[in-house]
């Protein structure tokens, strides 16, 4: 197979600093995984999205377990929704309980989501909207990554195994490339990298679609993911950068 590298790497839009990661090896193994998989989520467009931005600006790695599968739902940035309010139905379980834990973390209690919502929609408490504040994130250098950076629609976690090896690798240039990162490792999918990782500090705790039992110190609700990057990150979004 006659693999153009360039080629590659413009249409996908892929930054600068990323590019001695995306070696024609690599990319002979990307193009292994999309020669076996159809009918996946996001869009081919937005696979490599997630390395559009300048890796020397990171600061964060948000490590989660792979896009959503419903379809045209996901963006190729771990957890962001094209929604303009939380309001919305499509703000899921998982994005309630990360508002949650941003209100615990700036306010100190976390709200029921009602209450939460009521308070987003008076001001009384400021965040973003989805629609504006992964994108504030990403801005101040949270890296938003998906351990599988597809997914068969309809089917959670059908192409983690297919994504496992390019994923190790990514990490180890990651911290080669930029050795100033904190990792957020959300779930057991995301912890299972913990092995990869040797020179970063790791924040590590369950998945935020899985939470509410507050008695597990593991809970999503008792993460300090937020707590203990606040200082780098305003996780509200607000921040003018």
């Amino acid at each position: 197979m006659n693999l153009d590298r360039n080629k590659f790497l413009e249409d996908n839009k892929i930054h600068d600093s990323y590019h001695e990661f995306f070696t024609l090896e690599i990319i002979h193994e990307i193009e292994g995984i999309m020669g076996t998989i159809s009918n996946y989520t996001p869009p081919k467009k937005d696979i490599f999205k997630v390395f559009r931005d300048d890796l020397s600006r990171v600061r964060v790695v948000l490590l989660a377990m792979d896009p959503y599968p419903q379809e045209g739902v996901a963006t190729g940035l771990a957890f962001e929704v094209e929604k303009d309010s939380w309001m919305d139905k499509g703000v899921n379980t998982s994005l309630k309980n990360m508002v949650k834990l941003i209100y615990k973390t700036y306010i100190g209690e976390i709200p029921a989501i009602d209450r939460l919502r009521s308070e987003i929609k008076d001001k009384t408490f400021e965040i973003l909207p989805p629609n504006e504040l992964f994108k504030s994130w990403e801005s101040q250098g949270v890296l938003l990554l998906n351990t599988a950076l597809t997914v068969e629609i309809g089917k959670s976690g059908s192409h983690i195994k297919l994504w496992e090896n390019f994923t190790e690798k990514l990490i180890g240039f990651l911290e080669r490339k930029n050795n100033n990162l904190i990792f957020l490792l959300w779930g057991a999918k995301a912890g299972k990298y913990k092995k990869y990782i040797e020179r970063s500090q790791i924040i590590e705790h369950n998945h935020p679609a899985i939470c509410g039992n507050l008695k597990n110190q593991k809970d999503f609700l008792n993460g300090e993911s937020f707590e203990k990057t606040r200082e780098i990150i305003d996780w509200t979004g607000k921040i003018t950068t």
